[in-house]
């Protein structure tokens, strides 16, 4: 026969040591929870264990910590106010083991909340065990009817609060494993409670309801509990996020302040050097001058020379129309009989009048000056003449213009500046997509015959492929996040095979109507540069000029060595030789309005899908900046345009190019790469064109993988991807790679890279850097270079 269950009949009190919940009433009254409040943090800080930093970085883990020690000292209390009675009701019964396990029980409680060295995790794991072992215990002495399955119930839910969901799937299973061995022992009769016996279905039934309750409590509650805690998390991250964001801010305000207050007293310090300066030069370099009512000169100094060329004496005989120019003196005049007027109607003539106007020059040319006037008063107030001073402003008027054409650049520089570090972040995903696209079909013409008919359709794809990875190229350039390779080049050079490539032809072939002419210095300077980014200025500057000529004209492409002894005025450079690249076309020329919008990235008028995107001369202007050069653009419409490149030069030598090796030169011979990238695909691509090149290759998808396989093997060469997220970054790991094999070699390949990062790590060791997507002859060459190098 089946054997039947006993549970415990017994309606005893609970067991001792238990704590009842107080029933919920009114609000508390301020003073109590102030208080309350104050015993709960003397209580965290007397017996808490987390560290400063980490209640910082998750407030979530501090109050759980909070609920921890509440729990504890509630519990220490309560079980040393209640432990005598507990032990004279169980002595009294005769339940030896209960009467131990409270005084065990009160013992841990008051130890687990002295402990402070202990982690939060061990301490709540500790106290955790309190509740399970009481319920234990409870059922074991008192029956299933008594407490104890409250005990484990709070056991499960506590652990769902103070640890997660997966504490609490593990107290669960505590549970279930307890219920079935106390079952087990009751049926077996192995238990001390008191026992009656019911239906096993009844039992099964009960049991399966505790388990499912708790289930469903316990994951509820350490959800909701995990939920929270991710919410709280990302709250402080958004709040650290501010308050950095507001630390900006400040120290911006701060910035702009000192800068303010710097501009003020150098404005303040300006004008009391102009002040002094009049009242030192006012009779040296000004001219002082008396006229009648009419205009006419009575008296001029002689500074008059200076200013205009005409001594005084041929000054005074000559009229107002040969001295001033038709508009400055009928404003001259309006201005005289508004001021006369104004004087008649205040009776007052005393006042002064500034004005700026423009003298003519003996030699024919215009004199831009300001002049400051008042009336000669006679006999009754009544206005005779007028008395002036007047000062050459063509200096002045100079600075301004350089002072406006400098907040332009900096305008357009900061503008250009922007909008290249969105473009940049476009660049780099795109240069991600378009691995595949390029790699790929390289791969497959190695495997398919010459006449197969899927080689034309395959070599259109990578070459569509080739063509939008030289767009990126040009989004890079302009948002200036590549690390471009700098040798020493000369731009005759690069004249002349611009004039033999692809490109040139098609732009004949497209205009040829224009003429391409080309004047370059025999002697012409090096200069330090990429030649790609240098080859590419040269072919927008000239498909520009051509653009500019629907009806045919003249190009013409020059060279020459410039040298400044100081600073041009308007122009970003500094004193030394340069090397000038001039083009000049006899085209429309460029509307004023659209003089300053040439360099921003987009804006064209040329047609669509024979000159580009419109990032043409933004890439230009990527281009100088990067080379530390500068651009110059004059225009005038319906004669043409002429735009002047300086690049700094450089008294090193060209070195001689050599060509690239055919793909069969640069087979491996079964040496052991390995590829570290964090992109599937980009390690997919590498593998299958590394093993086809012959290699041994592996790949994993973070440093922290490549540093561990590097402890146990070694490998001869790294494919190391600059960029990873998470973890470690390209750099980080050849660090580490370099501490276990100092001489390990490698090569860098990255969407792009900023530069000083690549150079630390080529000062490592590294070998050449590869921009993505790379073809297989570039990797190839790449590798073959490396493992060749010494």
């Amino acid at each position: 026969m089946m054997k039947e269950i006993s549970f415990s009949s017994s309606s005893a009190d609970p067991v001792p040591g238990g704590a009842a919940t107080p029933s919920c009433g009114k609000a508390p009254s301020m003073s109590f929870s102030e208080g309350l409040r104050r015993v709960v943090e003397f209580i965290e800080r007397r017996f808490g264990s987390l560290r400063a930093a980490e209640a910082e970085e998750d407030g979530f883990t501090r109050w759980r910590e909070r609920i921890l020690l509440s729990i504890l000292a509630a519990s220490t209390a309560l079980c040393l106010l209640a432990l005598a009675p507990a032990l004279y009701l169980a002595l009294g019964r005769g339940l030896w083991v209960l009467a131990v396990f409270d005084v065990l029980a009160a013992s841990l409680c008051a130890l687990l909340l002295l402990l402070r060295r202990l982690s939060f995790r061990k301490r709540a794991s500790l106290t955790l065990l309190l509740p399970f072992l009481v319920g234990i215990t409870v059922i074991s002495q008192a029956g299933f009817l008594s407490g104890g399955p409250a005990w484990l119930f709070a056991f499960s839910v506590l652990a769902g609060v103070l640890l997660g969901i997966r504490a609490a799937l593990a107290a669960i299973g505590m549970n279930t494993a307890a219920i079935l061995g106390l079952a087990w022992l009751s049926a077996e009769g192995l238990l001390a409670a008191p026992t009656e016996t019911i239906g096993v279905v009844l039992a099964v039934s009960a049991g399966a309801n505790f388990v499912f309750l708790n289930l469903v409590a316990a994951i509820s509650v350490a959800v909701l509990v995990n939920g929270l805690q991710s919410l709280n998390r990302k709250a402080l991250a958004v709040t650290q996020a501010l308050r950095d964001e507001r630390a900006d801010l400040l120290r911006t305000r701060e910035k702009l302040r000192e800068e303010i207050a710097v501009r003020r007293a150098s404005e303040q310090a300006l004008r009391q050097s102009e002040q002094k300066y009049r009242l030192l030069a006012e009779n040296v370099r000004d001219v002082i001058w008396m006229t009648d009512l009419d205009l006419r000169f009575t008296f001029v100094s002689p500074s008059i020379q200076a200013l205009q060329g005409f001594t005084p004496e041929e000054h005074r005989r000559m009229r107002p129309e040969e001295l001033i120019t038709p508009e400055s003196l009928a404003r001259a005049r309006r201005e005289l009989a508004r001021q006369l007027e104004l004087g008649r109607e205040t009776g007052s003539f005393e006042r002064s009048v500034t004005m700026e106007v423009e003298l003519l020059h003996k030699d024919g040319r215009i004199v831009p000056a300001e002049v400051s006037a008042s009336f000669l008063v006679g006999e009754g107030g009544i206005p005779v003449g007028i008395l002036g001073v007047t000062r050459d402003i063509t200096e002045r008027r100079r600075a301004e213009e350089e002072k406006r054409e400098l907040m332009e650049r900096l305008a357009r520089s900061k503008k250009m500046e922007a909008l290249g570090t969105m473009a940049g972040g476009v660049a780099h995903d795109l240069n991600n997509v378009l691995s595949g696209i390029i790699s790929y079909p390289d791969l497959l013409l190695m495997d398919l015959p010459p006449d197969s008919p899927l080689r034309r359709p395959l070599e259109v794809i990578r070459e569509s492929g080739k063509k939008a990875a030289a767009i990126v190229q040009d989004l890079l350039t302009l948002a200036r996040r590549g690390v471009p390779t700098f040798e020493v080049l000369n731009l005759n050079l690069l004249v002349e095979e611009y004039l033999v490539s692809p490109e040139y032809l098609r732009l004949k072939a497209f205009h040829p109507r224009v003429e391409v002419e080309t004047r370059l210095e025999p002697d012409l300077l090096n200069i330090l540069g990429s030649p790609i980014h240098l080859s590419k200025t040269i072919m927008n500057l000239v498909s520009n000029a051509a653009e500019a000529m629907p009806q045919g004209g003249k190009v013409v492409i020059a060279t020459e060595n410039v040298h400044f002894d100081t600073p041009p005025a308007g122009r970003e450079l500094r004193e030394g030789d340069y090397a000038l690249l001039r083009v000049t076309d006899t085209g429309i020329g460029i509307p004023p309005e659209d003089l300053q919008r040439i360099f921003e990235p987009f804006f064209t008028k040329k047609k669509m899908g024979r000159s580009g995107t419109g990032l043409g001369m933004a890439v230009v202007w990527g281009t100088v900046q990067d080379h530390r050069g500068t651009i110059d653009v004059q225009s005038i419409e319906g004669r043409g345009t002429e735009i002047r490149v300086y690049l700094p030069a450089t008294r090193e030598s060209c070195p001689l190019r050599s060509p690239s090796g055919s793909l069969e030169a640069l087979r491996g011979a079964g040496e052991k790469v390995l590829v570290v990238d964090d992109m599937k695909e980009q390690r997919e691509i590498a593998v299958e064109i590394l093993g086809q090149l012959g290699y041994d290759v592996r790949a994993v998808e973070s440093g922290e993988q490549a540093v561990e396989l590097l402890r146990r093997e070694k490998v001869d060469l790294l494919v190391l991807d600059m960029i990873m997220d998470p973890g470690i970054d390209g750099l980080e790991t050849l660090h580490r790679v370099k501490q276990l094999h100092p001489h390990q070699k490698a090569i860098i390949t990255s969407g792009y890279a900023e530069t000083e990062r690549v150079r630390i790590a080529q000062q490592l060791g590294a070998g050449c850097y590869l921009k993505k997507p790379y073809t297989v002859q570039n990797l190839a060459t790449a590798i073959k270079a490396e493992l060749s190098r010494g």
